[in-house]
Order: structure tokens, then sequence, then C-alpha cells
């Protein structure tokens, strides 16, 4: 029997090429940034949220990243001594 090879079908989307672009990012906005960022990672491994990344977490919280609040709550509900 042969073998067999996995076929990617995801479609690719590029979202600009920066060799050629000339998109200036400088002016991005930080809240839109903290606030859309996702933190699917850090809601598989929450307390890498707690001990590396709190900071990180907590500009995340301050923009009203949805899957911030979500962290915080798995965090809260394993740790009752954190606030709320």
């Amino acid at each position: 029997m042969g073998e067999e090879k996995s076929v990617n079908n995801y479609d690719i989307v590029y979202i600009g090429d920066s060799s050629n672009s000339n998109d200036d990012h400088s002016n991005s906005d930080p809240t839109i940034y903290f606030r859309n960022i996702s933190l699917s990672y850090f809601a598989a491994e929450p307390f890498e949220m707690l001990t590396k990344h709190n900071r990180f977490k907590e500009l995340c919280l301050e923009n009203n990243n949805p899957e911030a609040h979500y962290i915080e709550g798995i965090l809260q509900y394993l740790d009752p001594q954190r606030k709320a």
C-alpha cells in the first residue's frame, strides 16, 4: 500500500506583503489590538496568564477583551482567594 499524503485544503489569505507594502501601522490603536487579540492559547493554559503574562492579561482586561474576561473568570473560580 502506498503512503497517503495529507492535503491542506485551507484557503490562504495574504493580508499584505511587508516587502512591497507602504502601509504605516505606527498609528494603530492599541485599544483595538488588546480588545481583539485571540487568547486561545491562554484559555487552554490559564495559569500562564497568572504567572508569566499577568501584565498582558491586565491590558486585555482594561480594553474589554472577552477572552481575557473568560480567563480571569476561570482563574477566580480555581483560586477563590483572588479578588473579583
